[in-house]
């Protein structure tokens, strides 16, 4: 690949973590302002919009919905890592199995 990052030499490392999640953070706030906006202009606007310039808002109140949902599972990710509690349920089952063992 000529002149950018090959994805497989990149690993995240633990110091970015936080500066992900603010960095989402900022960016969920923004995408919420955008719907915000977008919703006041749609809800004003109904009478006074033309059909083709109402689809047009429609489509890109859609848009920043999908992308506020995309950004809000990423940071719940980022918040919650769901395979170190399976993994804790796990672990914690089997200690339970191996001391209800007889030993001999």
């Amino acid at each position: 690949m000529k002149g950018g990052i090959i994805m497989r030499d990149y690993i995240r490392t633990i110091t970015e973590v936080p500066d992900r999640r603010q960095e989402l953070a900022s960016q969920l706030e923004a995408s919420a302002d955008r719907i915000c906006d977008l919703q006041e202009r749609l809800m004003d606007g109904t009478d006074k919009l033309k059909p083709a310039e109402y689809d047009r808002l429609l489509d890109a109140y859609r848009a920043e919905l999908v992308r506020y949902d995309r950004l809000d599972r990423e940071m719940e990710t980022l918040e919650e890592p769901k395979k170190a509690k399976r993994y804790k349920e796990m672990q914690q089952r089997q200690n339970r199995e191996n001391r209800e063992k007889i030993n001999y």
